[in-house]
């Protein structure tokens, strides 16, 4: 589905490569990295007595925590990226529409099926195992699976023609990624050049 019609509103799919995309990939490495560095400042600070009293280098314990530690980065890492290729096919399945009051985000229907079996198994592991933390991610990310944005809340849009994408930045701090084909994106970034106000910065990469 992809036109223009007589209510002057667009509306497509889109199917968006996950680890080729380089947005997609760019917002998933700056989750990674806030989830890694969070993890290397937790086992700091667990090490810090010792490196504070000199014992970090004769201390097998710490030396093993640490590597422990380390190592279980690095296979989260990887059993994300099969995670991403074998249950996502290393696609993620999206529908937009544009109308005179703003951008509409939705994931298409398989992929909220997909999305939301993935939201009751981390609320299920979280009560299971009595871990707040990982129920309320369940929760979360069930509750974030659209987005909608207003042409008013906007004040950057940048368009990227190589890459048939538009990012749009509000002043609220959030951020839509309009993923374009080849042949819609001119109609797309002319229509949100007009819907776009005064107050808002054009930029073209």
């Amino acid at each position: 589905m992809d036109y223009i019609n007589e209510n002057n509103e667009m509306k497509w799919d889109i199917d968006v490569s996950i680890l080729t995309n380089r947005f997609i990939f760019k917002e998933l490495a700056k989750a990674m990295s806030i989830s890694i560095f969070i993890t290397i400042t937790i086992v700091i600070l667990i090490m810090l007595p010792e490196i504070r009293s000199g014992n970090f280098h004769t201390n097998a314990s710490v030396y093993n925590d640490t590597k422990y530690a380390l190592t279980l980065i690095g296979l989260v890492f990887v059993l994300t990226i099969l995670f991403i290729f074998v249950y996502y096919g290393n696609r993620y399945m999206l529908s937009y529409h544009l109308d005179s009051k703003g951008i509409s985000t939705k994931n298409q229907e398989q992929q909220s099926r997909k999305d939301n079996k993935i939201s009751y198994l981390l609320i299920l592991a979280g009560l299971l195992a009595r871990n707040p933390t990982t129920a309320g991610i369940g929760f979360l990310s069930g509750s974030y699976q659209d987005q909608n944005i207003s042409w008013r809340s906007i004040r950057k849009a940048t368009f990227y023609p190589e890459n048939n994408t538009v990012v749009l930045s509000s002043a609220y701090g959030s951020k839509c990624i309009v993923f374009c084909n080849s042949k819609n994106y001119e109609n797309v970034s002319a229509f949100i050049r007009s819907m776009c106000n005064d107050r808002c910065y054009i930029k073209e990469k």
